[in-house]
């Protein structure tokens, strides 16, 4: 237990590989073992991500955002450090394996072709529209 502005938090602990030991946060609402508590406003209120409804940012994103987000990240991956999907896909890096470069711009090909047709149809329907 610890004691954190007036109020006492529980921790739990478990074992790991190797023999080590970690410590976790057990959410005051639910009794959930959680590596990350959160106070909501001054409040007394603590709680993990679930309790307190707490949302990642990719949840926020649209599908389409996600999508270029994915395939900028195999780019970063093969090398590439500016010009976004418009430029052409990074050659195979030193060092790593034509399999995996084959795999990773398959990939991210993919993810590109549908990030193109999707902006191909919202300019067709912005077309129609005028």
């Amino acid at each position: 237990m610890i004691d954190f502005e007036g109020e006492r938090l529980v921790t739990a602990w478990t074992s790991t590989a190797f023999g080590g030991r970690r410590q976790w946060w057990m959410c005051p609402s639910c009794d959930r073992r959680c590596a990350i508590i959160y106070r909501r406003g001054t409040g007394p209120l603590w709680g993990c991500r679930v309790c307190m409804g707490g949302r990642y940012a990719s949840e926020h994103k649209s599908v389409q955002d996600r999508r270029i987000q994915k395939a900028t990240k195999i780019r970063k991956k093969v090398g590439q450090t500016s010009g976004g999907l418009t430029a052409p896909f990074p050659i195979k890096p030193k060092g790593m394996h034509w399999r995996t470069y084959d795999q990773l711009r398959a990939e991210a090909q993919e993810i590109e072709k549908r990030v193109w047709a999707a902006e191909m149809a919202w300019l067709d329907r912005l077309k129609c529209k005028t």
